[in-house]
């Protein structure tokens, strides 16, 4: 199958004007003879190049291109058309040739801003013509470009004289040459080595300035933005910036490349710096007149970076939950750059999830004080389990609970359900798992087993201190209480089965 790509590069050799279409590349080749020679020559050249690149092809050389692209299309080989003599070369050709250049005309439709037509309308139309003229009798393009146009615009509409015009050779529309791929770079070699992020700031402005005045010209906004620093050395530092949305404010661009340096410094002075960026057409915002003004991308992303900056990348984010029974697992994923309308069914969707991750086991009507009897209970959960005192009798059960923690209330146990045990991941006993999040239990009575490893991610997390349970560094057997205590407060509590210790998870409110 020929490949358009190998006409492209072959076109390329010869002129800077060429288009390309499905498979045919048109040539302009007006001032070749000056350096070539005649048309034959430059069809003898086409030729040569084609052959040694291993391409088979048929070359048309015409004085219009409609003309180039009939013949090229009809006969195999080489053929060279004076201009002027384009209708004599084509008035022998069988009429069926139509059928096989059909698609150009809808080209020619997209230059004058009409509609375009879809494959089945337009191999529909050329039947319809190719139709009428074989019942009016005619069998060669020489009969339908002797045809009398006004007769024939009366029985098929302009239809039929673009039609004609390709019979005849006429051009219907100019050359429209590919545009090249346009690279968005700017480099700049440094007459002195510099050090740190300040002096840095300025050539990362210089350099950003005229990319973003051609951004703007050609409606186009910053998807990537590479930045990168050639170090005294030798070596490349190569940093990669993927924005929320597109933009092209120099200042938020600078920022966002600073504090990603920041974070990233290079090893050594810098020589040379070049920012590359990755095009994308421009954001378009149209605002309503009754809705809260929000921060712009510009802003939000310049704030997510400072953040990160701080914090660290892996410290912000929105929580997404994991495929594991382990209460409170979550992973941290990147903010979305595009949010939901309100009342959208992405957002509808959300919030199900939401709920559903979030609702409570139920439990006994008797546990909860009436400050708690509503439709909607929620678990404040600790993000380190508190360690707490906790009395238990003969068959386990916690009848008092104490802490030292400031905020947390001890007394006597009013009420308590439970145990619920739960365990996993004491198949993986190297492994470190996740420790923060809010979930709940499962039903009472019931071991919670995962049937699967879960797959979660492990950001890096500070070291665990001694007096945490077994669970939060490996895998976890606990059994699990509700209780309310005589304060009228209400907790869920846990006993570690490997230690013997008892923990806080989470407040009831």
């Amino acid at each position: 199958m020929l490949n358009v790509v190998d006409l492209v590069a072959i076109a390329q050799e010869f002129s800077p004007r060429f288009e390309s279409g499905r498979d045919v590349v048109t040539i302009d080749v007006r001032g070749l003879d000056r350096l070539l020679g005649g048309a034959q020559t430059i069809g003898e050249e086409l030729r040569r190049e084609a052959a040694r690149r291993g391409v088979r092809v048929h070359i048309a050389v015409a004085g219009t291109r409609t003309a180039a692209l009939v013949l090229a299309v009809a006969r195999p080989g080489l053929t060279v058309v004076t201009p002027g003599a384009e209708p004599d070369a084509l008035a022998p050709l069988a009429m069926g040739i139509l059928e096989k250049i059909h698609g150009d005309h809808d080209v020619e439709r997209r230059a004058r801003g009409a509609r375009r037509e879809t494959s089945v309308q337009k191999e529909n139309s050329a039947i319809s013509a190719i139709s009428a003229f074989q019942r009016w009798g005619l069998r060669t393009l020489g009969e339908v470009a002797a045809l009398p146009p006004a007769d024939l615009s009366s029985r098929l509409g302009r239809a039929g004289l673009v039609w004609q015009a390709l019979a005849r050779g006429d051009d219907v529309r100019p050359l429209v040459p590919d545009a090249a791929e346009e690279r968005f770079e700017s480099s700049m070699d440094l007459e002195w080595p510099i050090e740190g992020l300040e002096p840095l700031s300025f050539v990362l402005t210089r350099l950003l300035e005229p990319l973003s005045i051609r951004l703007e010209r050609r409606d186009r906004g910053v998807a990537v933005l590479h930045v990168q620093l050639g170090l005294v050395g030798g070596d490349l530092h190569a940093r990669r910036l993927d924005l929320p949305s597109p933009m092209r404010d120099v200042r938020a661009l600078r920022t966002l490349a600073l504090l990603d340096l920041e974070s990233h410094p290079p090893a050594a002075a810098v020589d040379r710096v070049t920012i590359v960026v990755d095009p994308t057409p421009g954001r378009v915002v149209q605002h309503t007149l009754f809705a809260r003004p929000q921060l712009t991308p510009e802003q939000l992303s310049t704030l997510l970076a400072r953040l990160g900056a701080v914090m660290g990348q892996d410290r912000i984010g929105s929580p997404a939950t994991v495929d594991s029974y382990r209460p409170g697992a979550f992973a941290m994923k990147a903010f979305a750059s595009q949010q939901s309308p309100v009342g959208s069914r992405q957002s509808r969707t959300a919030d199900s999830e939401l709920t559903a991750d979030c609702r409570l086991p139920t439990a006994d009507p008797g546990l909860l004080t009436a400050d708690c009897r509503l439709s909607t209970v929620a678990l404040r959960r600790c993000r380190q389990p508190v360690p707490g005192r906790v009395a238990a009798d003969a068959s386990g059960r916690p009848v008092r609970v104490t802490t030292d923690r400031r905020g947390f209330a001890g007394g006597t146990v009013v009420s308590a359900s439970g145990p619920w045990r739960t365990s996993g991941e004491w198949w993986d006993t190297g492994g470190s798992a996740d420790r923060t999040g809010a979930g709940g239990p499962g039903g009472a009575g019931r071991e919670k087993r995962a049937e699967s490893r879960e797959a979660r991610a492990d950001p890096p997390h500070l070291p665990d201190p001694p007096h945490l349970p077994t669970h939060a560094r490996a895998g976890w057997d606990r059994d699990e209480w509700d209780v309310t205590l005589t304060d009228g407060g209400s907790y869920r509590v846990f006993m570690d089965r490997a230690t013997g210790g008892w923990f806080i998870d989470a407040i009831c409110d």
